[in-house]
């Protein structure tokens, strides 16, 4: 057996294999944090139950869609910038792009937090109608800015191809601090209850951006004056701008629209499930930070035969996980769901609805980092924006009359339309086919 994968091992191009090889560095580090999260998932399970649960995802879903507009779309930017200017070694339009990142996003992030800290009692009280809502949320609202610093060194650490440290501080870090407090303060027997578990979040937050910036300042040491190049990147960044937010929204909506048309119960059920399912996207995530700046460098040097052997070898692998792990869902999905508690079980049929739509998300593999890598955002762009318009018409009707079930039908629909199509610009635009087993004749 060991032969037999050294054999397959030596018959990769060295471009697959420098991304497995960073890719296996970050499995390590995301399936920590990936552990780390659901053992403090269950752990909130069996504390602060379903409800407490669902409120705490809800304040955390609204605050993720306001960094995506806070970010204006820099992330995908900044890691295409950082990658190829380290590439040629230049090393002052790094600084030049981190510059532009810190004062435009954080200024931006900082006014909308401000904003909606003034906001929270209406979006507790009137939108969502549970007034348990409003602290958790301004808690959250308080160190929105500190996060989007956070994914700003992130996005330049996948630049400088420090994958796993990227994801550390992404995935890992932040979670782990936050299950520390949370072990320290039931090891002392203090009351745990929703707000508390809201500042344990926000601490983990803040010592991630404290930590991941002394990190970035130690590998970043060259010196020179820095300008605000803000007109360039953000002709490249509002087209991703409207990517992220459709993205942002479409993962979004089923929880928001659960919570406003539903309760928090639902959304504790429904935000459970979800997080098992996408255990099957895990490792597409992992993949796409080492894949992407190889997008990038690759295409930026003409070598699409290369870059299409790459991406057909990666997808292959991606789909043999996704369809393992969906014969998992399918039966143990109700003991694994049991773990948080026996009121978690009624979240079965959501799980295998999710689960699937993951598996065709993981086997179309990177086909969205594909047409942002290679200048085709705008396509990108204009399926997000179709995916988010057909989700806002199917979310409401679906979940008014089939609460947690019909967010997840139409999550679904909306995952694997989107993956369909971005397989088919690649193959249309780059002439690029990323899954070996289809045949397209080249025009």
């Amino acid at each position: 057996m060991i032969n037999i994968l050294k054999n397959k091992l030596a018959t990769l191009d060295i471009h697959t294999l420098e991304v497995l090889r960073k890719s296996s560095a970050s499995t390590v580090v995301k399936v920590a944090g990936m552990a780390i999260g659901l053992l403090v998932s269950v752990f909130l399970g069996r504390t602060i139950g379903a409800e407490g649960l669902g409120i705490i995802n809800l304040s955390n879903r609204v605050v993720n869609i306001l960094l995506v507009i806070g970010l204006l779309g820099m992330r995908q930017v900044i890691i295409k910038e950082v990658a190829i200017a380290h590439n040629k070694k230049n090393f002052a339009h790094i600084g030049n792009v981190m510059h532009t990142a810190y004062w435009l996003n954080g200024g931006v992030t900082l006014a909308l937090s401000v904003i909606l800290i003034f906001l929270s009692p209406w979006l507790a009280n009137t939108v969502f109608n549970e007034p348990r809502l409003q602290y958790p949320l301004m808690i959250a609202l308080l160190v929105m800015t500190p996060q989007v610093f956070s994914r700003i060194f992130s996005s330049g650490l996948v630049g400088y191809r420090k994958i796993w440290q990227s994801n550390l501080v992404e995935q890992t870090l932040s979670i782990a601090i936050t299950g520390i407090l949370l072990v320290i303060l039931w090891l002392l027997k203090r009351e745990i209850t929703v707000n508390v578990v809201a500042v344990c979040y926000a601490i983990g937050r803040v010592g991630v951006t404290i930590s991941v910036g002394f990190y970035w300042k130690s590998l970043y040491q060259f010196k020179s004056k820095r300008s605000v190049i803000s007109k360039q990147l953000l002709k490249t960044s509002i087209p991703l701008l409207i990517i992220t937010i459709t993205s942002i929204l479409v993962s979004n909506a089923d929880v928001i629209i659960l919570g406003a048309l539903a309760d928090v119960k639902q959304v504790g059920l429904y935000s459970v499930a979800a997080r098992i399912a996408l255990l099957t996207s895990f490792f597409l995530q992992v993949t796409n930070a080492s894949v992407n700046p190889k997008i990038a460098a690759l295409y930026e040097t003409g070598k699409t035969k290369e870059l299409e052997k790459m991406a057909q070898r990666v997808t292959k692998g991606l789909g043999l996980i996704g369809f393992f792990l969906f014969i998992v869902f399918l039966f143990f999905g109700k003991l694994i769901l049991g773990i948080w508690g026996t009121e978690f079980i009624t979240g079965y049929w959501i799980l295998l609805i999710l689960g699937f739509a993951q598996f065709i998300n993981i086997t179309t593999g990177a086909v969205g980092g594909l047409l942002i890598m290679t200048g085709h955002e705008k396509y990108h762009r204009n399926i997000s924006l179709a995916m988010l318009i057909i989700g806002l018409i199917l979310y409401m009707p679906f979940v008014y009359f089939y609460g947690a079930i019909g967010a997840a039908i139409v999550t679904a629909i909306i995952i694997i339309s989107e993956n369909l199509l971005k397989l088919l610009f690649v193959r249309l635009k780059l002439k690029i086919n990323v899954i070996s087993l289809i045949k397209i004749k080249n025009d």
